[in-house]
């Protein structure tokens, strides 16, 4: 459960976007948060205990959510060989750089944690809240304790982390695509998930700390594994199920090997449910998309990682008429090079405008809301990605007082289209001050970075 803080009361709102089922803006109202949840929404809230923060000149969203993430690739951004280069040789030439910190030594918890709690600070300090990540890079033999280590980092920062148990388990010799030396057995991931959950897993609502199980994909990862985290998700509330699909790699390999597509892979091994999400879905056949909708899959957006792959863009219009749930997520800094899901908003307007209908391209309010309720909904936490009385207080506000604002017209269509920075003026999680004024409150972010620099470097 999430830890009570003092009360906190948001006073005069300039513009309140709750994303409730109404989509109700408001502005001039007050919000008040206390023991992690959201009390009252109104206008001169009554609430002499609590520490007050002046949001007259601020712009007021639920939490961002980023609904797919790596945060061990912080370590790999920028990397000159892999600028330009196709699916194939990129994942050689990250496997590669991964192999090199496991031989140098350096990949250790402390260097997974210090990687980490960049990312994550990067994510709170843009406004975003929740982060679901996936690490699937677990050397062979015993496991290392990585995901424990990034559960410590979020918990340093006060952000909230699902925690997803990546794997990679079908190498060369087993006729996958995966360096043999990064391959585990399927026994040691489902008993290295089942610790994990039995350890970590809060199923309650406000929970600051979930575990998703999240092989990387079919081509790097057998149908015993899909088909044992099926199992284990259904036997434990809350968690979820998750991987890659139509990232253009799995989809060639899954019919070369199985005769079939990702999705039918999927069906014939227990994942067409409403506990699974999946990320990219660049390349899907447009008539499985319904299908995905039905068995009430959600879908997490990735249009900087997909472009950046020379992908393209997924058909997002397609995905929500089509009734999918469509969530919002950055994947990790070796495809993206950042965690800036607000900029890759923006990125996502511009690069939809393909249709030659203008109704076609997506609104800043749909993208705002795919990646607030969207995601929440993708990770199984109605609770989170809006702001109503009884919802978590998890808040994100921008400055709307400041040169880059001025003539803005629409203060939603404005923070997706215009603006300096993507850095959040306040940033609150489950009721507690994490931002403020620009700036991380729990730790200092240039230790951080320095301390993660160091680390990269080796001894």
């Amino acid at each position: 459960m999430a830890v009570p803080h003092p009360p906190l009361l948001l006073r005069r709102v300039a513009h309140l976007a709750t994303f409730d089922d109404d989509g109700t803006e408001l502005s001039g109202v007050d919000v008040l948060c206390r023991n992690g949840s959201i009390e009252a929404i109104g206008v001169d809230v009554d609430a002499p205990d609590a520490t007050v923060i002046d949001a007259s000149e601020l712009l007021v969203l639920p939490g961002l959510i980023n609904a797919h993430q790596h945060l061990y690739q912080v370590g790999l951004r920028a990397i000159p060989e892999l600028e330009r280069a196709l699916i194939g040789p990129w994942l050689g030439g990250l496997g590669a750089r991964c192999l090199d910190w496991w031989d140098s030594g350096r990949l250790t918890p402390t260097f997974v944690e210090a990687l980490a709690a960049c990312g994550l600070a990067e994510s709170l300090l843009g406004g975003v809240t929740t982060v679901a990540d996936q690490h699937y890079l677990h050397p062979a033999g015993p496991t290392q304790p990585f995901i424990e280590a990034t559960i410590a980092a979020a918990r340093a920062l006060g952000g909230r982390l699902h925690a997803g148990r990546g794997t990679l388990t079908l190498g060369r010799k087993q006729g996958g695509s995966a360096d043999p030396r990064l391959v585990q057995s399927s026994t040691e991931v489902v008993r290295h998930a089942t610790e994990l959950i039995d350890e970590f897993h809060d199923p309650e609502p406000g929970a600051m700390v979930r575990i998703d199980l999240a092989p990387c994909g079919v081509h790097v990862d057998g149908a015993d594994v899909f088909e044992a985290f099926a199992e284990l998700a259904e036997d434990h509330d809350g968690v979820r199920l998750h991987t890659h699909l139509y990232e253009a790699v799995d989809t060639a390999f899954c019919v070369d090997r199985y005769g079939i597509t990702p999705w039918q892979f999927l069906q014939r091994h227990g994942w067409a449910s409403d506990r699974t999400w999946v990320a990219h879905v660049v390349d899907i056949p447009l008539h499985e998309i319904a299908q995905l909708a039905e068995a009430g899959v959600g879908v997490a957006h990735l249009p900087a990682p997909d472009l950046r792959m020379g992908w393209g863009t997924a058909p997002l219009r397609e995905f929500l008429d089509a009734g999918v749930t469509v969530g919002f997520g950055t994947t990790g800094s070796a495809s993206n090079d950042g965690a800036n899901l607000l900029g890759d908003l923006r990125l996502a307007a511009l690069a939809h405008r393909h249709h030659d209908d203008p109704a076609r391209w997506p609104t800043a309010r749909e993208l705002l809301w795919a990646a607030t309720r969207g995601s929440a909904a993708c990770l199984g936490r109605p609770e989170l990605g809006r702001i109503e009385v009884g919802a978590a207080a998890d808040l994100a506000a921008w400055d709307l007082g400041t040169v880059d604002r001025v003539g803005v017209h629409d203060p939603l269509i404005g923070l997706v289209l215009s603006g300096l920075s993507d850095r959040a003026h306040t940033v609150v999680v489950a009721g507690q001050v994490v931002v403020s004024d620009g700036h991380l409150v729990t730790a200092d972010e240039r230790d951080l970075a320095r301390r993660a620099n160091e680390l990269l470097l080796g001894p």
